[in-house]
């Protein structure tokens, strides 16, 4: 036996280093539970990602009727035009009730809904949609086992679903469907590279899986960050559908990586022609506050509040969280008493205490304890020049 081996070390010796690999697997076990219920993100479809095309309309659709249908329906939707959204996507079905097309489309707008609004009040519009798209490209896949199209159908359809459930903290659900989509995606990428659409899905998902299996003591995955950032990049530049969903995806990422002025010129560009957008909004707004940008970012926070009050969407979640994102920018900037006077009105709204929705309640609360602290605000006197 070596002089390292168990029986030359104290019992007391032995209990404290058995303790000690103990706490060292515990807090690697809860790094890698961490990491898996993080992970559902990267499946995710974002906000507005309307993924589909038009090469496999039945021989009597007209594909420039129904792409026509499908541009107004994503545009309908990122000016929050919802009702209009739903509308064009209807007739699409009309046209094709058969195709797994019109149906995820009117998936994807519901659940940019769900998103924008922050509640589930379109979930069984939305599950129903999911089936009825995914029970036609199960279909078409029987049909056409190499079709890239009905890959990409059910691949987008698991997406969206991963990405919902995984909102409501059901995490390994949404990584087991977030597995399958990813799957579904990669092949119809490898049966038709052109597929710019579907690189979205899969460099986000290359992206945010490698950032997170960077923090593990071992990490699980080679780091394809550059990859998918390049696949992102793919779909801005190439993309028929998820052009803008990529743009937004990317705004996010560019934040990740310590970018925020190309992250802010991104947002911009797309504000250019949406001015009013909420899915562009939020990521100006935050790039604005990491270029130190506070005026022009508490601006973003408080036109998305006037969309949403133009809208009669504003619950007092949503209010909650720009009041509180206004809060935290004052602070930043120096106007201590205008954010603590945001965070008052926030403390007095009514916020569900579900799961949804507590968090802001925390970060209401850890705000507020500077207020207690801060004599210029117990004074009525801003810090700011």
């Amino acid at each position: 036996m070596t002089p390292h081996s168990g029986i030359f070390i104290r019992p007391d010796q032995a209990f404290l280093n058995s303790t000690r690999r103990i706490e060292v697997m515990k807090g690697r076990l809860l790094q890698i539970a961490n990491f898996f219920k993080e992970l559902p993100i990267v499946f995710a479809p974002s906000a507005l990602v309307l993924l589909t095309a038009v090469s496999s309309y039945p021989q009597e659709i007209h594909p420039a009727e129904i792409d026509s249908l499908l541009q107004n329906s994503i545009r309908a939707t990122i000016n929050q035009n919802y009702p209009h959204a739903l509308a064009e996507i209807d007739q699409v079905i009309a046209r094709a009730p058969e195709s797994p097309l019109g149906h995820l489309f009117r998936a994807a707008t519901l659940q940019a809904i769900m998103l924008d609004y922050e509640d589930d009040r379109e979930e069984k519009e939305f599950y129903k949609s999911l089936k009825n798209c995914r029970t036609r490209a199960e279909k078409l896949l029987r049909q056409q086992p190499n079709s890239a199209w009905a890959h990409f159908y059910l691949g987008s359809a698991q997406g969206y679903e991963s990405f919902y459930v995984s909102k409501h903290r059901r995490y390994f659900q949404a990584f087991q469907l977030g597995l399958k989509s990813i799957h579904h995606l990669e092949t119809a990428v490898q049966l038709d590279p052109k597929l710019y659409d579907a690189q979205l899905g899969i460099g986000t998902y290359k992206y945010y899986r490698s950032k997170l299996s960077n923090k593990l003591p071992v990490p699980l995955f080679s780091d394809e960050r550059a990859a998918g950032i390049a696949m992102v990049r793919q779909t801005i530049a190439h993309g028929k559908y998820a052009r803008y969903a990529a743009i937004n995806a990317l705004t996010w990422i560019l934040l990740d990586e310590g970018k925020p002025a190309e992250a802010f010129a991104l947002a911009d560009s797309a504000l250019q022609e949406f001015p009013n957008s909420r899915f562009f909004l939020w990521g100006a707004g935050e790039s604005a506050v990491r270029l130190g940008e506070f005026q022009r970012a508490q601006d973003y926070y408080r036109h998305i509040m006037t969309t949403l009050q133009q809208e009669n969407k504003l619950s007092s979640y949503l209010e909650a969280v720009c009041r509180t994102k206004i809060a935290k920018v004052s602070f930043l900037g120096g106007q201590i008493e205008t954010g603590c006077q945001e965070l008052a009105t926030a403390r007095q709204l009514d916020v569900p205490h579900d799961d949804w929705h507590k968090d802001i309640k925390k970060d209401i609360a850890t705000l507020a304890s500077q207020c207690a602290k801060s004599p210029a605000a117990a004074n009525g006197h801003s810090t700011s020049h």
